[in-house]
């Protein structure tokens, strides 16, 4: 009964949640990527340590039922949910340049930070 009661809260908080942010600096790495050409996907997959794992995917189209974040990320409404404000910025570490994620709020992430659970 905890689980469903848990999904329902999860539910009833669709579209209160606070808006992924993409910094300045993710997008303009995201716009170097592709230059002028297609759009990133961000999804969510079960897996890694602590349940959920962030995707990035190249795609040449956005689905229908996709929600645009900025005019070249696009996410679907189920990661979107389990994302909430979460913040996606560019690290230019010169031994490791990567995208790096903070997890939503409510939530807590690996040691390895690759991945989130959500409280």
């Amino acid at each position: 009964m905890t689980v469903s009661l848990n999904l329902l809260k999860r539910r009833e908080n669709i579209g209160k949640r606070r808006k992924m942010i993409i910094t300045e600096a993710a997008q303009n790495k995201v716009n170097q990527v592709l230059n002028g050409d297609g759009f990133l996907e961000i999804c969510l997959e079960g897996g890694g340590c602590s349940g959920y794992q962030i995707k990035l995917k190249g795609s040449s189209e956005v689905p229908t039922d996709a929600q645009m974040l900025t005019e070249t990320i696009f996410s679907d409404t189920v990661s979107l949910d389990l994302l909430g404000d979460a913040e996606m910025d560019w690290d230019d570490d010169p031994f490791k340049p990567s995208f790096r994620f903070t997890p939503p709020t409510g939530s807590h992430s690996c040691g390895c930070g690759s991945s989130f659970q959500l409280d």
